[in-house]
Protein backbone atom coordinates (compact mmCIF):
# COMPACT_ATOMS: atom_id res chain seq x y z
CA UNK A 1 0.00 0.00 0.00
CA UNK A 2 1.30 3.45 -0.85
CA UNK A 3 2.20 6.07 1.72
CA UNK A 4 -0.77 8.12 0.49
CA UNK A 5 -3.14 5.26 1.26
CA UNK A 6 -1.62 4.85 4.71
CA UNK A 7 -1.93 8.58 5.38
CA UNK A 8 -5.57 8.57 4.27
CA UNK A 9 -6.33 5.59 6.48
CA UNK A 10 -4.79 7.23 9.51
CA UNK A 11 -4.98 5.71 12.95
CA UNK A 12 -8.73 6.37 13.24
CA UNK A 13 -9.54 4.02 10.37
CA UNK A 14 -7.71 1.15 11.99
CA UNK A 15 -7.57 -1.04 8.87
CA UNK A 16 -5.34 -1.91 5.96
CA UNK A 17 -7.32 -2.51 2.74
CA UNK A 18 -5.75 -4.64 -0.01
CA UNK A 19 -7.47 -6.57 -2.80
CA UNK A 20 -5.92 -8.19 -5.84
CA UNK A 21 -7.06 -9.16 -9.33
CA UNK A 22 -8.82 -12.53 -9.49
CA UNK A 23 -9.80 -14.96 -12.26
CA UNK A 24 -12.52 -17.38 -11.18
CA UNK A 25 -13.43 -20.22 -13.57
CA UNK A 26 -16.16 -22.86 -13.21
CA UNK A 27 -17.00 -25.59 -15.72
CA UNK A 28 -19.36 -28.52 -15.41
CA UNK A 29 -20.96 -31.11 -17.66
CA UNK A 30 -24.57 -31.41 -18.82
CA UNK A 31 -27.16 -31.50 -17.26
CA UNK A 32 -25.75 -29.31 -14.47
CA UNK A 33 -25.54 -25.53 -14.48
CA UNK A 34 -22.18 -23.90 -13.88
CA UNK A 35 -21.66 -20.89 -11.64
CA UNK A 36 -18.63 -18.74 -10.76
CA UNK A 37 -18.94 -16.40 -7.77
CA UNK A 38 -16.75 -13.62 -6.31
CA UNK A 39 -17.62 -13.04 -2.65
CA UNK A 40 -16.59 -10.34 -0.20
CA UNK A 41 -17.34 -12.03 3.09
CA UNK A 42 -17.91 -15.56 4.27
CA UNK A 43 -20.88 -17.86 4.64
CA UNK A 44 -21.80 -16.44 8.05
CA UNK A 45 -21.38 -12.76 7.19
CA UNK A 46 -18.68 -10.20 6.63
CA UNK A 47 -15.29 -11.50 7.73
CA UNK A 48 -12.88 -9.26 5.78
CA UNK A 49 -11.93 -12.01 3.35
CA UNK A 50 -12.43 -12.74 -0.37
CA UNK A 51 -13.82 -16.08 -1.50
CA UNK A 52 -14.47 -17.86 -4.77
CA UNK A 53 -17.38 -20.22 -5.18
CA UNK A 54 -17.43 -22.60 -8.13
CA UNK A 55 -19.70 -25.47 -9.12
CA UNK A 56 -17.03 -28.16 -8.84
CA UNK A 57 -14.51 -26.45 -6.58
CA UNK A 58 -16.75 -25.37 -3.73
CA UNK A 59 -16.09 -22.40 -1.45
CA UNK A 60 -12.43 -21.29 -1.22
CA UNK A 61 -10.75 -18.38 0.56
CA UNK A 62 -8.61 -16.33 -1.86
CA UNK A 63 -7.27 -13.52 0.34
CA UNK A 64 -7.89 -11.21 3.27
CA UNK A 65 -8.93 -7.75 2.04
CA UNK A 66 -9.30 -6.06 5.45
CA UNK A 67 -6.74 -6.14 8.26
CA UNK A 68 -7.87 -6.43 10.98
CA UNK A 69 -10.92 -8.34 9.80
CA UNK A 70 -12.99 -6.91 12.65
CA UNK A 71 -13.03 -3.56 10.76
CA UNK A 72 -14.62 -4.99 7.56
CA UNK A 73 -18.14 -3.77 8.36
CA UNK A 74 -16.88 -0.15 8.20
CA UNK A 75 -16.29 -0.36 4.43
CA UNK A 76 -18.25 -0.27 1.16
CA UNK A 77 -17.74 -1.77 -2.31
CA UNK A 78 -18.57 -0.43 -5.76
CA UNK A 79 -18.65 -2.75 -8.79
CA UNK A 80 -18.44 -1.58 -12.40
CA UNK A 81 -18.88 -4.15 -15.18
CA UNK A 82 -16.31 -3.63 -17.95
CA UNK A 83 -17.32 -6.53 -20.24
CA UNK A 84 -20.07 -9.13 -20.36
CA UNK A 85 -22.84 -9.18 -17.79
CA UNK A 86 -23.37 -10.55 -14.31
CA UNK A 87 -26.10 -13.03 -13.42
CA UNK A 88 -26.36 -11.54 -9.92
CA UNK A 89 -24.84 -8.85 -7.70
CA UNK A 90 -25.30 -5.12 -7.17
CA UNK A 91 -23.47 -2.85 -9.63
CA UNK A 92 -23.24 0.90 -10.08
CA UNK A 93 -23.72 1.91 -6.45
CA UNK A 94 -21.84 1.70 -3.17
CA UNK A 95 -22.95 -1.23 -0.99
CA UNK A 96 -22.14 -1.70 2.67
CA UNK A 97 -19.80 -4.57 3.52
CA UNK A 98 -21.45 -5.28 6.86
CA UNK A 99 -22.93 -8.39 5.20
CA UNK A 100 -21.58 -10.82 2.62
CA UNK A 101 -21.71 -9.41 -0.94
CA UNK A 102 -21.50 -11.66 -3.99
CA UNK A 103 -21.29 -11.23 -7.77
CA UNK A 104 -21.78 -14.17 -10.11
CA UNK A 105 -22.13 -15.55 -13.62
CA UNK A 106 -24.06 -18.70 -14.47
CA UNK A 107 -24.32 -20.86 -17.58
CA UNK A 108 -26.91 -23.58 -18.22
CA UNK A 109 -26.56 -24.33 -21.95
CA UNK A 110 -24.25 -27.09 -23.16
CA UNK A 111 -21.37 -25.74 -25.25
CA UNK A 112 -21.78 -22.18 -23.96
CA UNK A 113 -19.60 -20.02 -21.73
CA UNK A 114 -20.63 -16.91 -19.81
CA UNK A 115 -17.84 -14.38 -19.17
CA UNK A 116 -17.87 -11.15 -17.18
CA UNK A 117 -15.10 -8.80 -16.14
CA UNK A 118 -15.63 -6.09 -13.56
CA UNK A 119 -13.76 -3.68 -11.31
CA UNK A 120 -14.39 -3.72 -7.58
CA UNK A 121 -13.43 -0.68 -5.49
CA UNK A 122 -13.38 -0.43 -1.69
CA UNK A 123 -13.69 2.69 0.46
CA UNK A 124 -14.37 3.46 4.10
CA UNK A 125 -18.09 4.17 4.62
CA UNK A 126 -18.86 7.88 4.74
CA UNK A 127 -15.80 8.86 2.69
CA UNK A 128 -15.14 9.39 -1.01
CA UNK A 129 -11.59 8.03 -1.20
CA UNK A 130 -11.15 4.65 -2.91
CA UNK A 131 -8.57 2.73 -0.87
CA UNK A 132 -7.97 -0.12 -3.29
CA UNK A 133 -9.43 -1.73 -6.42
CA UNK A 134 -9.08 -4.91 -8.42
CA UNK A 135 -10.18 -6.43 -11.72
CA UNK A 136 -12.25 -9.58 -11.38
CA UNK A 137 -12.93 -12.06 -14.19
CA UNK A 138 -15.69 -14.64 -13.83
CA UNK A 139 -16.18 -17.52 -16.28
CA UNK A 140 -18.81 -20.26 -16.17
CA UNK A 141 -19.30 -22.92 -18.82
CA UNK A 142 -21.11 -26.16 -19.57
CA UNK A 143 -19.64 -28.90 -21.76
Amino acid sequence: MSGIHMALLGSAAGALITITDQNIVSYTSVPDASEAVYSLGGLSGQDGKVYEVTTNGGYNELEQWCTPTSEASNYEAFVTVTSGSLTSGVTGSWVALNVTRQWSVEETVSGNTNLCTFTVQIRRAGTTTVLDSATISLEAGVF
